[in-house]
């Protein structure tokens, strides 16, 4: 089933909003994003583009959910076609900035770990192949042509 443009248009907006201060799940707004709340913006990135909880949502394997430890492989496949289902530039673009947002974030949390003003957290997951949240991300990178290079924290 392809990625429906309502879906990546709503999945790019919620995730922008998201990104500038966390609506909770049970309704409040979180001021800040925390590294749990990172992981969950990333993870449901895919899952508004998906249509995942509405009746025109995913019937095949278009969506791996996060908790399905899916490999890299099955990962980067699902953000190509959510490439390829951008319908315009506006909406590839618009995910590029996301990724490098997402990927700014989480080495601005590192940093402030290392300098011992964020305290540790299990969800501040490395940007490498091996943990679901480092596949995410740098499949959505390979499949948006996003450099990580040039992201600095």
């Amino acid at each position: 089933m392809p990625y429906l443009c309502a879906n990546i248009d709503r999945a790019i907006v919620m995730t922008q909003a998201d990104l500038r201060g966390f609506w909770h799940p049970i309704g409040f707004r979180c001021d800040d994003v925390s590294p749990k709340s990172l992981v969950a913006i990333t993870a449901n990135l895919l899952c508004f583009a998906a249509g995942t909880g509405k009746e025109n949502g995913p019937t095949d394997d278009s969506y791996i959910h996060y908790s399905e430890g899916g490999t890299f492989e099955r990962r980067l496949a699902m953000c190509k076609r959510l490439a390829e289902d951008c319908k315009c530039v506006s909406q590839t673009e618009a995910i590029q900035l996301i990724v490098k947002e997402i990927v700014r974030k989480s080495e601005a949390m590192k940093a402030e770990v290392a300098a011992g003003t964020r305290p540790e957290s299990a969800y501040l997951k490395p940007l490498e192949k091996g943990n679901w949240w480092g596949d995410l991300v740098l499949a959505l990178s390979e499949a948006f042509d996003v450099s990580l290079e040039d992201v600095a924290a």
